[in-house]
């Protein structure tokens, strides 16, 4: 009884853990979410994802920031104590600790996805996945009717695909340390596929019948290994710990290599402040190191290279980047604080960012009012982030097999409201700003003569970001929810050779999102979802005089008109073991641009069976 306590303790006096989501992708937003810990056992909310658009052009990626305070309840009576009473033991019920799902769709697109996990054991846990999704189509005519007015053009095969798997383990040595690890490999590819006919004719004097998918294929191989341990003491005043280090090699088909080191760890130590208010300090350190080599060879059909030429020479570039971040989680009178500095040390030699040691605030103060049902924060945070080449071709897969990523700086104030209206109805609302030095966006480089293929352009720029949502529960039967953001941008003159004026490249205005679930006796399953994304500009480059030197400036280029889509899945369990589905992503069939000369297709539907194999 007293760990126990001590553990509730614990969880309730720590406001602010950071959980890190995926990466950015074409745009950044933080979100900081606020809960109150609610005394009552329930069922855990499916999470609602954002329909995945799976054409060769990919999806926006974001990447989100959460800090969850909970708080506890203090009951107002103690009940007497009971005797402990004595269990009849229930028979074991069947485990479901595996899954094999297939599907195949239009567009030639075969999904397969295989998991399987050890049974019960109070020591450990092991597992495997297996995940493949592919595309083999060729894109249909593009038509006058989209952004360009030249007819009806090829643009020939725009295949991709992803191939995975993961040995996953976990083990608990003695009562207070845990052991986990994970080994993985992952395959993926896709085409430089953004030029048509008239474009290779004009450029290259070439046939679509003359080159082989070979010539424009990106293709990469990740092998990673990560490994961790903490200790389970959830006694207070006692030192809580852990370690983890990760190991990642990236190749690909035209002799680039990354290979990066990350090792991280924590100490906790919780404490009382004047014997009436708890708290808990951390120290976290994080050490990253990439090391980088270019290719020496041969490059993606159409480069042309520098100006003027240069041979291509293999090069090694290493970089390294030291975080360390004290803080402490504590509530006193009525406020929750997470009070701390992160100092980061940079020598990530490229994008321009100084080698120095740089430093951030990491300080987050809420309050909740009207009976816990509002909760107001404001906080002020800041970092410094790797953008590697694993980073950078996941946001864009258009990417030169040769780049170079740099670090990006940002310093963000933001606010932010949570209102549980009701029990089945909250609302959030979001107004952040940020300040931020070599943020990372691309533009189309000239060293390809097909006008197909990304480098990285880093800019320093000031974001606003204005943001709601609102979502009503109901039994869990129907979930119901709309948000949306609006982005701001100022670009800042920092005497780079890029020229832009208006709104940051492959970034959108706007963007707004509508959803429902339908849960009809736990046998029918049904999700609909409307997208909108604003207009995103893109970005290139032209020749400009200055004096009577010729300069290579980055411009911006075309409005990419607003992309608007409509997703729906239904799944229709037919018992425990076996289940079918139909999903269908870009169901308004529109020809949308998220990257510069790289169109979509203009829908996929998908169906396939998930069946289980029950374990005693």
């Amino acid at each position: 009884m007293k760990k126990t306590s001590i553990f509730v303790a614990l969880v309730a006096f720590a406001p602010f853990t950071l959980l890190q989501a995926q990466n950015e992708g074409g745009y950044n937003e933080s979100v900081v979410v606020k809960g109150s810990y609610r005394p009552v056992i329930e069922q855990q909310t499916k999470l609602t994802f954002p329909a995945v658009i799976s054409d060769s052009l990919g999806q926006l990626e974001h990447e989100f920031n959460y800090s969850i305070s909970p708080s506890r309840m203090k009951a107002l009576y103690e009940p007497s104590r009971i005797k402990a009473a004595r269990i009849i033991g229930e028979p074991a019920t069947k485990l479901y600790n595996n899954y094999l799902r297939l599907g195949f769709g239009n567009y030639w697109t075969p999904l397969a996805d295989l998991y399987w996990s050890s049974t019960r054991d109070r020591k450990k846990t092991y597992g495997l996945r297996i995940n493949h999704l592919s595309s083999w189509d060729k894109l249909s005519a593009v038509g006058s009717e989209d952004i360009h007015a030249e007819a009806a053009r090829n643009y020939g095969a725009n295949h991709f695909g992803n191939t995975g798997v993961t040995f996953f383990g976990k083990y608990i040595v003695g009562s207070k340390l845990q052991i986990s690890s994970d080994i993985s490999y992952e395959h993926d590819h896709n085409l430089y596929y953004g030029f048509n006919d008239s474009t290779l004719q004009a450029a290259m004097g070439l046939t679509r019948d003359s080159i082989k998918l070979a010539d424009y294929l990106a293709s990469y191989n990740v092998a990673q290994w990560n490994i961790g341990i903490r200790n389970m003491e959830l006694d207070a005043k006692k030192l809580g710990y852990s370690a983890n280090i990760h190991l990642g090699d990236l190749w690909g088909v035209w002799g680039e290599n990354e290979f990066n080191t990350n090792i991280n760890g924590d100490i906790h130590y919780g404490f009382n402040i004047m014997n009436q208010y708890k708290g808990i300090a951390y120290l976290h350190l994080e050490w990253e190191h990439y090391s980088n080599i270019t290719p020496d060879g041969e490059l993606p059909l159409g480069y042309v290279g520098t100006v003027p030429p240069m041979p291509i020479v293999a090069d090694t570039v290493n970089g390294d980047i030291v975080k360390i971040n004290p803080y402490v989680d504590f509530i006193f009178r009525g406020l929750q604080f997470r009070t701390g500095l992160l100092v980061g040390w940079n020598d990530y030699p490229h994008g321009g960012i100084d080698k120095r040691t740089y430093f951030f605030p990491d300080i987050t103060v809420s309050k909740k009012l009207m009976k816990d049902n509002l909760v107001l924060s404001i906080a002020a945070v800041g970092g410094i982030d790797a953008n590697s080449l694993n980073k950078m071709r996941q946001i864009n897969p258009y990417i030169e097999p040769d780049a170079f990523g740099g670090s990006t700086i940002h310093y963000d104030f933001i606010g932010h409201a949570r209102w549980n209206m009701s029990k089945k109805l909250e609302a959030n609302a979001e107004v952040s700003y940020s300040l931020l030095r070599n943020d990372l966006t691309f533009f189309l480089t000239p060293m390809y003569s097909l006008n197909n293929v990304y480098a990285p352009l880093f800019l320093d720029d000031n974001r606003l970001t204005a943001g709601a949502d609102i979502t009503f529960v109901n039994d869990e039967m129907i979930t119901l929810r709309a948000g949306g953001h609006y982005y701001l941008y100022s670009v800042i003159d920092n005497n780079s050779p890029a020229s832009i004026t208006t709104q940051m490249p492959y970034r959108p205005n706007w963007d707004a999102l509508v959803a429902a679930d339908l849960n009809y006796h736990n046998k029918w399953f049904f999700h609909l979802e409307g997208q909108l994304l604003g207009s995103m500009v893109g970005a290139g480059t032209q020749l400009s005089t200055s004096g009577s030197t010729m300069v290579l400036e980055i411009v911006n280029t075309e409005t990419l008109p607003m992309r608007y889509g409509i997703a729906a899945e239904i799944e229709y369990r037919h018992n425990r073991a076996l289940s079918f589905f139909l999903r269908g992503d870009n169901l308004a069939f529109q020809r949308y641009w998220l990257w510069s000369n790289y169109p979509s297709q203009r829908g996929l539907i998908l169906a396939g069976l998930t069946y289980t194999i029950p374990h005693k």
